[in-house]
């Protein structure tokens, strides 16, 4: 059972509920319809644990019980959620999906009741296909599935027939109620659909923005919804300060300084939340994980997308062309050419070795990566934000960055001194291929000898003897190329997870989010070289 007692629901200046008492009834399905505006979503989260007392824009208060007295959803009572948008892990399997949530669940010393597969086999979900391949019905179905195997003690579902025609909206409808009878889970559905869902509801509730309550509707009533929600539609409509119109148009001035107060709000929120993410960091990447296998599943993930192949491609391309064309137009264009090359040629060489391995690569890798790699992540990161998946891991008790900040920043920081290493070992090979097609008589050794001369250890014969790339780890002055390659991982990582974690409305916000990961790291990378370059030199 799940009860509501003196709940208060604000949203901005709007309030949503006003001191509402109210019981989920155990064992049984309850379906909570109102029209869209009126605040079901936002009921729903709160009943999840998804919202705080006190957040930015909706705030609540009250008490809500679920089955254990002493047990609150808000403090971590079993409440399982079915999202609209399903906020399946498309990086995982559907077995994986269902065994997160068998992994995740509050009594995880018992034993599970079913194992992922059997999960799987009972809600009727195909293991082998990938979550991006399933069907709509598959998916809900192993949303279902997933919430199932996390042991709630109640489900709820966020509008599910949404977007459904009427066929596949009663499908939808049988799949909840053969759901509930099976499994005997107290069901809460969130709806405005309630000519497809009305048919296997035990209660129904009415949220009424006219009264700012929930409302019962006995079964001889229900047939009074329609006329009930039209005017509850009216209600939300006429209460959305949005719909009210000035008889008087703005005029331009006005139409400006609003833009001007709107974006100059924007700023300082954005500056805001930077602010407190900066201060946050340190916190947030302490690696501690409630799981050390999922938190290395996803730190494999997000390596592929930091350190994958493609982005070794874009490495070691991006070191070829730096290592062509530092050498080839540095010999070539050289004053005086014909008398000054026999004379600082070796001299050149030691300079382009030492401006490749200490300025020009790492500068060029950590902007490829910030902008490339960091996009990358923020989209991810994103696209989890605006499907719902960051929730569903809030549903779980997690802590978010357990498993997206941690295993984000751990690999940039593998993956930024290797893509490094590769841009640099292509520009030396290239460097090398490029002298010696320019003068074929000097030879390789010559060139050997001293383009690795400035970043050799001094004093050590075994240093000379060294491979082209094993000059990369222990290289004159390697602490400062560790250095700016941590520096800009660390703040390249930071920047794309905060980007990505923000709230997104929509596909346009997913999209803003990339543009500008790819400017503010870009820019922070070019701070981190000014800075150390002062120290370096």
């Amino acid at each position: 059972m799940l009860s509501l007692s003196k709940l208060s629901v604000t949203a901005g200046n709007q309030t949503l509920l006003q001191d509402v008492s109210a019981t989920i009834a155990d064992g049984k399905i309850t379906v909570l319809v109102g029209p869209s505006g009126a605040g079901k979503s936002v009921l729903l989260k709160v009943l999840a644990g998804l919202l705080p007392r006190d957040g930015e824009a909706i705030q609540w208060s009250g008490n809500l019980r679920s089955g254990d007295p002493e047990k609150t959803t808000d403090s971590g009572g079993r409440t399982g959620i079915v999202f609209q948008q399903f906020a399946l892990f498309d990086e995982l399997t559907p077995t994986a999906n269902v065994q997160f949530a068998i992994d995740h669940r509050s009594d995880s010393g018992q034993p599970a009741q079913y194992s992922a597969d059997q999960w799987l086999d009972l809600l009727g979900v195909p293991s082998l296909v990938p979550v991006a391949a399933l069907s709509g019905g598959q998916k809900q179905r192993l949303a279902i599935a997933r919430t199932l195997a996390a042991d709630p003690d109640i489900i709820l579902y966020d509008e599910p027939t949404s977007g459904l025609d009427a066929a596949s909206g009663y499908k939808v409808a049988e799949l909840i109620r053969d759901t509930q009878q099976r499994f005997q889970r107290t069901s809460l559905v969130v709806t405005h659909d309630y000519a497809t869902l009305l048919g296997i509801a035990d209660d129904v509730l009415l949220l009424d923005p006219i009264t700012k309550s929930l409302v019962s509707v006995p079964v001889d009533q229900r047939e009074a919804i329609p006329e009930r929600m039209r005017a509850a539609a009216i209600a939300v409509s006429d209460s959305n300060p949005n719909v009210i119109e000035s008889a008087i148009p703005a005029s331009r001035l006005h139409r400006v300084q609003e833009a001007v107060r709107s974006t100059a709000s924007r700023f300082f929120a954005a500056t805001g939340s930077a602010v407190v993410a900066t201060v946050r960091l340190p916190v947030d990447t302490l690696p501690i994980v409630p799981r050390p296998r999922w938190a290395f599943r996803f730190f494999l993930h997000y390596l592929r997308l930091v350190g994958g192949p493609s982005a070794c491609v874009y490495l070691v391309i991006a070191g070829l062309i730096a290592g062509f064309t530092t050498t080839y137009f540095t010999l070539r264009f050289l004053p005086f050419r014909l008398y000054t090359q026999p004379l600082l040629i070796d001299e050149m060489l030691a300079s382009i070795g030492f401006a490749l391995y200490r300025i020009l690569v790492p500068v060029l890798a950590t902007i490829l990566i910030a902008a490339r790699c960091g996009a990358a992540v923020a989209a991810d990161v994103g696209v989890k934000q605006y499907g719902g998946q960051i929730e569903a891991i809030k549903t779980f008790g997690i802590r978010q960055a357990a498993y997206l900040l941690v295993p984000i920043m751990a690999a940039f920081l593998i993956a930024t001194p290797v893509l490094e290493w590769l841009a640099f070992t292509s520009a030396n090979w290239v460097s090398r291929v490029t002298f010696l097609v320019s003068y074929p008589d000097i030879g390789i050794h010559f060139w050997h000898q001293h383009f690795f001369r400035a970043i050799e250890v001094p004093s050590t014969s075994w240093a000379a003897n060294l491979p082209s790339w094993g000059m990369f780890v222990v290289g004159k002055g390697w602490g400062w190329v560790l250095l700016k390659n941590s520096l800009c991982a660390i703040g390249t990582a930071a920047i794309a997870y905060h980007q990505g974690i923000t709230r997104k409305s929509s596909a346009s916000d997913v999209s803003h989010a990339i543009t500008a990961t790819v400017l503010w790291t870009t820019l922070y990378v070019l701070n981190v070289h000014f800075v150390i370059a002062l120290l370096e030199f």
